[in-house]
């Protein structure tokens, strides 16, 4: 099982080459070409539609009809696919959760994945989502708010070096819209790297760049 350092102290870098999607013969954005390494953050924008979310899923190596290349450390993510996913954390618009289980239940099962058991840990982590008294709730009991927390806490039960977070502001109040931009900041402190969408601007993230989607 893999085990991770929260210090990204090895230099990373993820590389996005003439990037793009088609939906039938009709791409859905212009190709994309984006290079970010270790501390680098940045927020893809674009209209409803525009294709956000396709693209984050073409970078994850999720989209069957994409063109173009991305390479993790200077290799493609095809050829060598457990390095790139035991150093990606990608949430998406499904916020992947098993409606049957707790919170706690929930985090543990993802951490076990590629971690070791900590139960401290994903308890500290729900506390600082600010939800650390519904850890044996049900998330099918569970508000949207509570259950976008319940995600976001897998940033820190999983410390990995890319982050890849689709709408993670969706249904936070202000409070956790500025702790979430906290965590980020120290994710990039630490030399972790962020790509992020969001139909609102982000002002509370540090160097935070921008892509508009065309």
């Amino acid at each position: 099982m893999a085990v991770y350092n929260a210090d990204h102290k090895s230099k990373n870098t993820i590389k996005i080459s003439d990037l793009t999607v088609s939906r039938g013969d009709i791409p859905i954005f212009d190709p994309v070409n984006l290079q970010l390494s270790s501390g680098d953050s940045i927020q893809i924008r674009g209209v409803n539609g525009a294709g956000k979310t396709t693209l984050l899923r073409a970078i994850c190596g999720l989209c069957n009809s994409h063109e173009g290349i991305v390479e993790w450390n200077e290799r493609s993510i095809f050829d060598h696919e457990s390095d790139f996913y035991e150093n990606l954390l990608y949430l998406g618009h499904s916020l992947g959760l098993k409606p049957k289980l707790t919170a706690e239940q929930n985090l543990n099962f993802y951490r076990n994945l590629r971690f070791s058991t900590d139960k401290s840990l994903v308890r500290q982590a729900l506390e600082q989502t600010g939800i650390g008294g519904y850890y044996d709730e049900f998330v099918a009991r569970m508000s949207a708010g509570q259950k976008r927390r319940v995600a976001l806490a897998r940033v820190i039960t999983e410390p990995v070096p890319l982050w890849i977070l689709d709408e993670p502001m969706v249904a936070l109040d202000i409070h956790g819209q500025a702790w979430l931009e906290q965590v980020c900041n120290n994710h990039l402190e630490r030399g972790g790297i962020l790509l992020v969408t969001s139909h609102q601007p982000i002002s509370g993230i540090n160097g935070l760049r921008e892509l508009q989607l065309t």
